[in-house]
């Protein structure tokens, strides 16, 4: 089975989304801004970061209501037809992926913590 097939197919259950904002003074002209994306479930929670590079693309930023049973190739799926930038479309194109990972990566998180097992030991690895 493919790393691809065995991380998809597994499951967790989102109770809540929860956002951190994180902002650090770079420079006099620069202000560093990264949001986690907090997914809390079954007693556990997972993280994910999304560092998108432009400050103005953190506002507004959603809270899907994502409370429910999935798989992880379904929530990805239910990610691709979401609007992650609400407010209007982000400064840069990557800027949607790395929103987008910032939710797949909490999902991952959460659904390795639920299962109690390591991303190796759900990649099928040493």
């Amino acid at each position: 089975m493919s790393t691809y097939r065995r991380l998809a197919s597994l499951e967790l259950e989102v109770g809540s989304v929860r956002l951190e904002r994180r902002e650090a003074a770079v420079s006099s002209d620069f202000t560093r801004v990264t949001t986690t994306v907090v997914l809390e479930g079954a007693g556990c929670e997972g993280r994910g970061e999304d560092v998108t590079y432009d400050a103005a693309d953190h506002e507004g930023f959603p809270t899907p209501d994502l409370a429910r049973r999935w798989t992880l190739a379904a929530l990805s799926a239910h990610l691709r037809e979401t609007d992650l930038f609400p407010a209007g479309p982000p400064q840069r194109a990557p800027s949607r992926d790395y929103r987008r990972w910032a939710f797949e990566s909490a999902a991952l998180d959460l659904a390795l913590r639920q299962a109690g097992i390591s991303l190796g030991e759900a990649a099928g690895r040493a």
